[in-house]
């Protein structure tokens, strides 16, 4: 089930026009100065996994080389809201399902970058490079490098990255903004910050996008729409979104008398925001547990009961823990004790 976050990265990156102040803000200028970034077409991404279930990327895109004569670069953005310690392996899959779907007869392989851009409350860590899966004595490592595949992801951690440094423009850069501040109980007073982003989110893109922005900061955030930022929005941004913006704030007044909130609004707002929240964590924390499950399983082999039950009564804080410490535990009892 896709998230608000998730509906906000793909409203906004699933455009094309805004891959180019992007990928020149992420990637070295020898790689963007021989692309035509302006030619960046959107791709299927069943074509890049087999497993669909387990390997559906977020978006993808082929870009032509400036010069010509190459196999256009194939570039896939990935969105994570939690550290997934399967990233590096995932994206090796991207890139051997972008190889395998080239043209048979050309032996030439196309380039396959996977951006991630993570935005979870702490910083992204679990592994980022393919190595650091790899399960042999630490030793023997080193000796290795050169007989085994490796992967570093390009990785985006915005909560490494201060407001001023966060990459893109116009709605680009506002929709990454957001997602960084996502955990934060008030998104309308980062709106009001950058409020001429949005404005050119509407001047290059039209109403659509905006409105999807404006509509995902009323889902996640807990205070209304100041009314005095909201006819900034109208004055500075469209002044179509007058009447649907007071719409929304009807609409919600609405939901709150069919409620039976004797407060009001604002208390109906803020309720059934936080069970929003509540449940959006929940599946958050569920999904975490599925991957640590995963991970447990890779390295463990298969879990005991015991082992199930824990997973289900544990929180993000102590899955978070675990993620951290699987690579180096001795045993599966060890990681999972009640003392670990």
């Amino acid at each position: 089930m896709l998230t608000p976050h998730d509906h906000l990265f793909k409203l906004i990156f699933s455009d094309p026009v805004e891959l180019p102040a992007l990928l020149t803000d992420l990637l070295p200028s020898e790689i963007t100065d021989r692309l035509a970034l302006d030619a960046a077409t959107p791709a299927p991404t069943e074509a890049v996994a087999d497993d669909l279930s387990a390997l559906h990327p977020d978006l993808r895109f082929e870009i032509p080389w400036r010069e010509g004569g190459h196999l256009t670069l194939t570039l896939i953005l990935e969105h994570q809201s939690s550290p997934d310690p399967q990233m590096p392996l995932r994206a090796l899959r991207y890139t051997l399902g972008a190889w395998e779907s080239a043209a048979r007869g050309d032996q030439r392989l196309p380039v396959v970058l996977t951006v991630v851009i993570f935005h979870g409350p702490r910083p992204w860590t679990t592994p980022r490079r393919l190595s650091e899966m790899f399960d042999a004595p630490r030793a023997a490592l080193p000796a290795l490098a050169r007989l085994m595949p490796e992967l570093s992801l390009n990785l985006v951690d915005l909560t490494a990255i201060p407001d001023e440094r966060i990459p893109g423009r116009d709605g680009g850069q506002l929709a990454l903004l957001l997602l960084r501040h996502a955990h934060e109980p008030d998104l309308w007073a980062i709106l009001n910050k950058r409020l001429e982003n949005l404005g050119a989110l509407n001047d290059r893109r039209g109403i659509r996008p905006v409105r999807g922005v404006l509509r995902y900061i009323t889902e996640v955030t807990e205070p209304p729409l100041p009314a005095e930022l909201r006819e900034r929005i109208v004055r500075q941004v469209n002044p179509q979104l007058k009447e649907e913006l007071v719409s929304w704030a009807e609409r919600l007044r609405a939901e709150g008398r069919e409620e039976g909130r004797e407060e009001g609004r604002e208390e109906g707002r803020e309720e059934g925001v936080e069970l929003g929240r509540r449940e959006e964590r929940q599946r958050s924390r569920d999904k975490q547990a599925r991957t640590v499950a995963r991970v447990l399983q890779h390295r463990f082999g298969p879990l005991p009961a015991w082992a199930e039950e824990r997973l289900a009564g544990a929180d993000a804080d102590t899955l978070d823990l675990w993620l951290e410490a699987v690579f180096t535990a001795e045993s599966l009892d060890a990681l999972l004790s009640p003392r670990a």
